[in-house]
């Protein structure tokens, strides 16, 4: 467990025994405030201390390794340059899953796949059911909820404002309604003109473009025919419109950098950052660039101003389109950096994680059966005693239990949520 945070060696028995720096929380709350706002940091502090306190309270003895292991590693992560926040949050949701791996597997217990095949859906509306996987598999007890949508009109929305899930439904009209896509969260470095929860990746609802595909990750598409499609997409052919009347597409007017090739895009001649819709930078030479932006280095041509606005034209204009990743089944299922998260790329929480697929968490997916029915699948986790998560990979055996040919995942965690006919449907998290 310790060596999985690249520890140099196991602690001995004396170490086990020695007593832990119950002022350890306090420094992380005081660290991470100085890196992220004082509400993430009093969070990430408070859940040391929870997981902390579950594992003194443990009968097992795996429980004082999990102990030393969260104290001497979250020391360690102090005292390397940051990030802080985002490592502090994988380490104790790591030590947590393997407390609840400790507490809770369960080797004669029925497996996921065959919890899945259980699944009793009842109809919500033509074409659309809802049911929900609960009980004690192998890997402990799970509580998951299923959407099924058949020829659904789906609809993706920035959900920046104020508005909760339900408020966002109802005034839509919608029948159910999923969280969606990554955004800024924890970044150490966000700057104007980014905001954190600002969107990282594609965003396109009604045909219009709210975020191009900065990152070439899976996508959830609905084309104008209505048919679905989970395929990856990125930047290249899409076409940029600038306010001043330059009209560039990428990969033939243009060449892009973006945060999971380098934080300064390097080269000679003319280059714009861009971030959403506006030019926030420009120059000669090297450019550093925006976190949840681009930096493009253009071949010919006149330079577009800062501030002038971009509008973007996507080869085939998908009526609807949503980015998360990775994907879960098909062709690169699981491949991290195939999907750019790599780098500095945002959601940190990917590209920069040391505990890559260890975690059982909060999930929320979607999947496409072979004859195009949308599964939508929301895995409740840190409940400690009803659902403590799944892995990726425990979330693609669902999938594929539950006929997908191919799935991505979407951001998962506390923002998961899922309603059904106007009701939350979700357990509530520590």
């Amino acid at each position: 467990m310790l060596r999985a945070f690249g520890a140099e060696r196991a602690p001995g028995p004396a170490e086990l025994d020695a007593p832990l720096p119950s002022a350890l929380p306090s420094q992380i709350e005081a660290t991470l405030a100085a890196e992220v706002d004082p509400d993430q940091a009093a969070l990430f502090a408070r859940r040391f201390r929870s997981v902390a306190a579950l594992l003194a309270g443990m009968s097992q003895p795996e429980a004082r390794l999990l102990e030393v292991a969260l104290y001497r590693r979250g020391a360690q992560i102090l005292a390397e340059p940051a990030p802080h926040a985002l490592r502090i949050r994988a380490l104790v949701d790591y030590v947590w899953s393997q407390a609840a791996v400790v507490q809770h597997r369960r080797p004669e217990a029925p497996t996921l796949e065959a919890l899945a095949e259980r699944l009793a859906a009842r109809e919500v509306a033509p074409g659309l059911h809802h049911g929900t996987i609960e009980g004690i598999s192998r890997e402990g007890p799970v509580h998951l909820n299923v959407l099924r949508a058949r020829a659904p009109r789906l609809r993706c929305l920035d959900a920046r404002g104020p508005e909760s899930l339900l408020e966002l439904a109802r005034a839509h009209g919608a029948l159910a309604a999923i969280s969606g896509g990554f955004f800024l969260y924890s970044e150490p470095d966000i700057e104007p003109p980014s905001r954190r929860t600002d969107p990282v990746g594609a965003l396109v609802s009604e045909g219009q473009v709210l975020g191009p595909p900065v990152f070439a990750r899976a996508t959830l598409c609905q084309r104008r025919d209505g048919s679905l499609a989970i395929e990856q997409r990125g930047m290249a052919g899409v076409e940029l419109s600038f306010s001043g009347g330059r009209r560039v597409v990428v990969g033939q007017d243009a060449q892009l950098v973006n945060r999971a090739q380098a934080r300064v895009a390097q080269g000679q001649g003319p280059a714009l950052a861009v971030v959403g819709s506006r030019v926030s930078a420009r120059g000669e030479g090297a450019l550093p660039v925006p976190l949840a932006g681009f930096v493009l280095r253009l071949r010919a041509g006149p330079l577009p101003a800062v501030g002038e606005e971009v509008r973007y034209r996507l080869p085939d204009e998908p009526a609807q389109a949503m980015a998360g990743g990775p994907f879960l089944l098909g062709e690169g299922a699981l491949d991290l950096e195939r999907e750019e998260f790599a780098g500095s790329a945002p959601p940190l929480t990917f590209s920069q994680d040391e505990t890559f697929d260890r975690n059982l968490l909060p999930r929320m997916a979607v999947g496409l059966r072979a004859d195009g029915e949308l599964i939508a699948l929301a895995v409740d986790g840190r409940n400690a005693e009803r659902a403590p998560g799944l892995t990726l990979r425990g979330t693609a055996r669902v999938l594929r239990a539950l006929g997908c040919v191919s799935a991505m995942n979407l951001d998962g965690g506390s923002s998961k949520r899922m309603l059904v006919a106007g009701r939350g449907v979700d357990l509530p998290s520590t």
